[in-house]
């Protein structure tokens, strides 16, 4: 399905707020174990969940890319829970975010996180100390694997997983990619759009790499990639 066929039905961006994943696949997707997944996505007695499902029938395309940033700086970055959590609602009330996590571009220097303001773009706001203004020269390869907008919204996701070698988002291929407008969120090959279960189905009843990559007008490389994203390493 093309994604103007998708955008007919989906009308306002809607199609990227449907529970089109589940915690499982959101793990796949992420490079995460799904009780890590799970944890994040569910509130407590002590804590609201640091992503909001889009409803209890599974996660959408905006928490798909929640979970992405805060696994980069959970992990890439080792920011502290009670500082992303911080972080977290000083978005949520002070810039009137649902999503604070794939709305607005989160920076950090390894101790802090902080927002761009709109105003000045070298300006960052330090959200995990509640609003304090600062300005630094950040660079996050793992974050610009969310392609967004002009208004900051986020459109797609070239997702980091645990097959991706070495695990370095600058180094990782950008072979595959979710988008909510195409093959309802499924990951997709970036050159064709064709569905990654489509070409791996193929491996499966025997053809070849090559005659696959061949049949789909796609690089080898690519057709790899989602071999391992489906197969593992």
């Amino acid at each position: 399905m093309s994604p103007t066929t998708f955008e007919q039905l989906y009308q306002q961006r809607e199609a990227y707020r449907l529970p089109l994943y589940s915690a499982r696949q959101v793990a796949k997707l992420t490079g995460l174990a799904a009780s890590t997944v799970q944890a994040w996505t569910r509130a407590t007695d002590l804590h609201g969940a640091l992503v909001q499902p889009a409803s209890a029938d599974g996660l959408s395309f905006l928490n798909l890319v929640e979970v992405h940033v805060l696994a980069a700086i959970r992990h890439q970055h080792g920011i502290s829970l009670q500082r992303v959590r911080h972080a977290v609602q000083f978005v949520r009330e002070e810039l009137q975010a649902e999503h604070p996590l794939a709305q607005h571009q989160l920076e950090t220097d390894g101790v802090d996180l902080f927002v761009r303001t709109l105003e000045d773009d070298n300006l960052l706001i330090n959200a995990s100390r509640r609003g304090q203004i600062t300005i630094r020269e950040l660079v996050e390869a793992y974050l610009r694997r969310v392609e967004r907008a002009a208004d900051g919204f986020p459109l797609r996701l070239f997702p980091v997983y645990a097959s991706t070698p070495g695990f370095v988002p600058d180094g990782a291929p950008a072979h595959l990619v979710v988008d909510p407008r195409v093959a309802f969120g499924r990951p997709v090959l970036t050159a064709t759009y064709v569905p990654v279960d489509v070409v791996v189905d193929q491996y499966r009843a025997g053809d070849a790499v090559l005659d696959i990559a061949r049949n789909f007008n796609l690089p080898a490389a690519a057709v790899e990639e989602a071999l391992r994203y489906e197969l593992g390493a």
